[in-house]
């Protein structure tokens, strides 16, 4: 069984008696609540479902400087119905109308005094907006229109270490990840998950408070060197942060964990459910998609030693993705097939009850949610980046 290692620990027994949970099984374990749904609140018919066509689309258009996305991290819906994208290829971030017109762009290495020239990850703390360049560490903090609040300039007890921000918590200190280090030396060939060693920055300071286990990777030997390649259909934790607390899986269980942002544990969210079976036409869609990125050669001839003698697991994972929505419900994505046209996302309520499964494309994934819409990242057959608006009914 795969466990993640938490380095801050304590007893929550003191706490006040938790609300009863409808629908749920609530026990209390060493003073952690944990917290069982047998089925879903809404019983077997969905109750909310997002449109099955977008109320806007944005990108797409070769040339425009505007309109024109790469590598796009992130968007914010704003309360007037306007957008801000993200666009890490440029490392700025674009203002569009709520009709989609492009208004404005901030940042970017092309802009002179720029702010930001770099944006790996795009956060919003009530109307403020949240920007982390990772290459100069930067932590820029601006209004909805775009205007300079704050910057900071972030740094670990190790200077040279780098580092993610994973998120922002409504007092705006801040989730962080660095990778762990491993030597190969001391592993035998076959599955490895690098750590995920987690952080929490509060008044420009860093905290330790936990391990995830990684990305699940594949040690081979070649040429009598070790080689890591990406496991098909591997284990991956996945987290998300909300306002006091934030929520991680290890990827192979229908389980959540719900730390505070010390890395101390405050629940444990179980629902009914399976993981679903690995299939050849998976296999045979991974394996043409990997090897098609391995152009041709002496390269390609190894990766395809490497896939064709590589293990393939019985299932999918259990969890490939989650997010938070503005009423700290939890959306968490099902492992899913390769050819799969919708990807099923159960959604948590905030006191750990399971209400049911949202169905979005398949090929899209989620940047912001709101009570009325939907924003989605999408990318076409010709990596074409786009980002969608999409009604939820609920």
């Amino acid at each position: 069984m795969r466990r993640w290692v938490v380095l801050a620990v304590t007893a929550l027994g003191c706490r006040a008696p938790a609300q009863p949970v409808s629908g749920a099984d609530v026990v209390d374990s060493a003073g952690v609540q944990v917290i069982t749904s047998s089925a879903p609140a809404w019983g077997a018919n969905p109750q909310w479902k997002v449109a099955s066509s977008p109320s806007r689309t944005l990108g797409g258009v070769a040339g425009d400087p505007a309109l024109d996305f790469v590598s796009i991290v992130g968007a914010k819906r704003l309360g007037d119905g306007s957008l801000v994208v993200a666009n890490g290829g440029t490392g700025e971030l674009r203002w569009f109308s709520p009709e989609g017109t492009p208004v404005r762009s901030v940042g970017g290495r092309a802009a002179a005094n720029s702010p930001f020239t770099a944006v790996a990850s795009l956060y919003s703390l009530g109307d403020t907006l949240v920007v982390w360049d990772a290459r100069a560490r930067v932590l820029t903090r601006l209004s909805s229109t775009g205007s300079v609040l704050r910057q900071d300039t972030l740094r670990m007890a190790d200077s040279t270490r780098r580092f993610a921000i994973l998120g922002v918590f409504g007092d705006g200190s801040l989730l962080a990840e660095a990778g762990v280090a491993i030597d190969l030396k001391d592993h035998e060939p076959g599955s490895v998950r690098p750590g995920r060693g987690l952080f929490h920055f509060s008044g420009g300071v860093s905290d330790s408070i936990g391990v995830l286990p990684g990305e699940e990777l594949r040690l081979s030997m070649v040429d009598g060197r070790p080689v890591l390649t990406a496991v098909p259909f591997g284990l991956g934790s996945r987290l998300t942060v909300l306002a006091d607390r934030y929520v991680a899986s290890e990827g192979d269980r229908l389980q959540l964990e719900e730390r505070d942002p010390g890395g101390r544990l405050r629940r444990v969210i179980r629902w009914r459910g399976s993981r679903l079976p690995v299939t050849p036409d998976d296999i045979d869609r991974q394996g043409r998609a990997l090897l098609g990125s391995a152009g041709s050669g002496v390269q390609r001839a190894k990766l395809d030693s490497i896939w064709r003698d590589m293990q393939k697991p019985d299932s999918l994972p259990a969890i490939i993705g989650m997010m938070a929505d503005p009423r700290s419900l939890v959306w968490v994505r099902r492992g899913m097939h390769v050819a799969d046209s919708e990807s099923e996302w159960w959604v948590i309520a905030k006191d750990g009850s399971w209400l049911g499964s949202v169905m979005l494309p398949g090929t899209a994934a989620p940047l912001d949610i709101t009570d009325e819409w939907i924003v989605l990242r999408t990318v076409d057959e010709n990596r074409i980046e786009r980002v969608e608006v999409r009604r939820i009914r609920r």
